[in-house]
């Protein structure tokens, strides 16, 4: 099981890679992360990169993923990652990673291979440290999904600052006998071109 959280993790990981801005509907809201543009958290181009520390139970590893190229509007990364920005936010090829508007309490939801999973902005203006620096403003994004079995649910939580990305993210069971950390993905470095 915990290789199909790494694994999972590592391909939401992959897929949440930013996008070009698009000029901001508000004044002042591209800053705050209140009603901002979901791609103002995702600057995509080719080239760009971002190294993670990445721990799970075997231990701790680095992983960089890289923007390599384009396919019409999606932008391709190096782990066969697959994003975009549409006018309703970021996606990738199964569900919307960000989705306007980005508010607190906003949901929204995907079903995927007949598993429904919820999303919810939990923030707009969190405050995260990582090795690769303190981010203000970030956008905070939590996902449900049952686990097989009436086992619990997985619970992901992702960290978007605007202008980088992904700056963290935190998967965690809970069940019946409690809750465990699955995996976590700390910024330790990144390249935007």
């Amino acid at each position: 099981m915990k290789t199909a959280l790494l694994a999972c993790a590592c391909a939401l990981c992959a897929s949440c890679k930013g996008a070009q801005p698009r000029a901001p509907a508000a004044s002042g809201a591209a800053q705050t992360g209140n009603g901002a543009d979901p791609a103002l958290y995702y600057p995509l181009a080719v080239g760009n990169s971002w190294t993670y520390q990445v721990t799970d139970g075997s231990g701790a590893h680095e992983d960089t993923i890289q923007i390599v190229g384009r396919d019409g509007p999606w932008f391709i990364d190096d782990h066969r990652g697959r994003i975009r920005v549409d006018s309703e936010g970021v996606r990738d090829a199964d569900r919307y990673l960000l989705r306007s508007p980005l508010e607190p309490s906003a949901r929204w939801s995907a079903v995927e291979n007949l598993v429904v999973q919820r999303f919810e902005v939990t923030s707009t203006d969190a405050r995260v440290e990582t090795k690769g620096g303190g981010f203000s403003h970030c956008v905070v994004v939590r996902n449900e999904q049952p686990l097989p079995k009436s086992q619990g649910k997985l619970v992901t939580e992702w960290t978007y600052a605007p202008r980088v990305g992904l700056v963290q993210l935190l998967t965690q069971t809970v069940g019946p006998s409690g809750t465990r950390d699955q995996v976590r993905l700390e910024l330790v470095a990144h390249r935007l071109r």
